[in-house]
């Protein structure tokens, strides 16, 4: 209650005239206001009391501002931390995805490797077929190098299926002899053959077989 409040009902419980008992209950009635006027209210430590009564064993609720933001169709937006990665579809990405996995764990299985660039031509992903066929014969694995060689090789070359868009007499030389050096059985014919068949243009005039020669003595 405001002051103005009890200045009116002051004035509103005053008596207009006489002495007597009224003079006395009216004084009474303005003691009491007075007295609940000047009485601080003690509203705070009531609902204190009330809500830890009310609350006691109730386990606290989740505020609205931790609860993850939803998207238009209600389902929560992940924060960028926990969203999945994107997946790699690029050219090469599973061979590269496979190698990654062989150097992190130590163990080279080069077999594996070269069955998987065998199956990765048939379904016609030459880009990782490449890439493993290139590990894999670098890593001293003379299958690889020597299906390198045959893809290369003008002899054999099928640009359907071949890793190299186009024959490479250097290509074909190279990995004929990286697969010799790791062991391959065929390889000494194979290098052999492919010699054979560059001296044989040179002779013929072939200005790029007749460079190639040069390089090979």
């Amino acid at each position: 209650m405001d002051e103005q409040q009890v200045e009116n009902e002051l004035a509103d419980s005053e008596p207009q005239s006489g002495k007597g008992p009224g003079k006395l209950i009216a004084l009474v009635v303005i003691a009491t206001l007075i007295g609940v006027w000047l009485v601080p209210g003690d509203d705070s430590e009531l609902t204190g009391i009330g809500e830890s009564e009310s609350t006691a064993g109730v386990p606290d609720m989740p505020s609205l501002l931790d609860l993850p933001p939803t998207a238009a169709g209600g389902d929560p937006v992940l924060p960028e931390a926990l969203e999945p990665a994107p997946i790699d579809t690029s050219p090469g990405a599973r061979a590269r995805a496979l190698i990654a996995q062989m150097r992190s764990s130590g163990d080279m299985q080069l077999d594996e490797v070269f069955a998987a660039a065998a199956e990765a031509r048939s379904n016609g992903d030459l880009a990782d077929a490449y890439l493993l066929y290139f590990f894999a014969a670098r890593e001293g694995h003379a299958e690889s190098a020597l299906a390198l060689g045959r893809q290369a090789d003008p002899a054999t070359h099928d640009p359907s299926s071949s890793v190299f868009e186009a024959a490479d007499l250097i290509q074909a030389h190279k990995w004929y002899q990286i697969a010799a050096q790791n062991g391959a059985d065929q390889a000494p014919a194979y290098l052999s053959d492919l010699r054979a068949r560059v001296e044989q243009l040179a002779a013929g005039g072939d200005p790029r077989a007749q460079r190639i020669a040069l390089l090979w003595q």
